[in-house]
């Protein structure tokens, strides 16, 4: 197989990352596991639950978790199926928001959800199918889908129908958009959707389109961060806590 494609083909499946220790940033007794996902609470009442995005872990929250259990605020970290310290096999968009929905209903009330970038399907997938919480944030929403994406980023146009057509033949269908403003039509909460103009493959114009189909909803531009940086960046940080009452 040409070392393009079988690139190309390996970002379809989840890296096997250890992430093991919940405890280094969580009290050691905090790991409850919903199911077959891996879960760590710190303080009880109603919480906010962090989603990370593909091909990471609970531990990009490190920051958000820090000031969390220092300021007593209830926080829920999870992995997500297949990634982490997960055991499930099930990596689909369906499946991590049946793990979101789970967690939801294990620790209700939840008082938010913040996730970044595949967490916001796996939220987006748990809110349509009945979890409640009364904030959402979606960090880097993948609203173009895998292949455009991959398009916008440079991709090798050749490499890339090759890996769609195995895709295809695989019985995995053709990657497009998930459909955000169908699954948050009837979330009813406050909605918070930020993204950033140096992410190609989650454009900020692409992420206020589908915002703005969703009454009420917010959105927060930035400069100069890449997909992952969002996560990391103290300003995004504090403008989720402003979003959440806490600034």
């Amino acid at each position: 197989m040409d070392p393009a494609v079988k690139a190309l083909l390996a970002e379809l499946k989840p890296s096997p990352i250890s992430a093991a220790p919940g405890q280094n940033m969580l009290p050691p007794n905090a790991r409850r596991d919903v199911g077959e996902t891996p879960l760590w609470r710190a303080h009880e009442g109603p919480a906010t639950l962090f989603v990370h995005g593909w091909n990471d872990t609970h531990r990009i929250w490190r920051q958000y978790a820090q000031d969390f259990i220092s300021s007593t605020r209830p926080a829920l970290l999870m992995d997500l199926p297949a990634h982490g310290a997960s055991k499930a096999t099930d990596f689909s968009g369906a499946a991590a928001g049946k793990a979101v929905l789970d967690v939801c209903a294990a620790e209700a009330p939840i008082d938010a959800i913040i996730a970044h970038s595949f967490g916001c399907i796996a939220t987006a997938n748990a809110l349509k199918a009945g979890a409640k919480a009364d904030y959402v944030v979606l960090i880097a929403p993948p609203v173009l889908g895998w292949a455009e994406a991959k398009r916008r980023e440079g991709a090798d146009p050749a490499a890339l129908d090759k890996a769609l057509e195995f895709v295809r033949a695989a019985g995995g269908g053709e990657l497009t958009p998930f459909d955000f403003t169908g699954a948050l039509a009837s979330y009813t909460g406050k909605l918070l959707f930020i993204g950033s103009d140096a992410d190609i493959g989650c454009p900020l114009d692409e992420i206020a389109a589908v915002a703005a189909k969703l009454p009420g909803a917010q959105v927060h531009g930035v400069e100069d961060l890449d997909h992952r940086e969002l996560c990391l960046d103290r300003d995004v940080f504090e403008k989720i806590l402003a979003f959440l009452g806490y600034a």
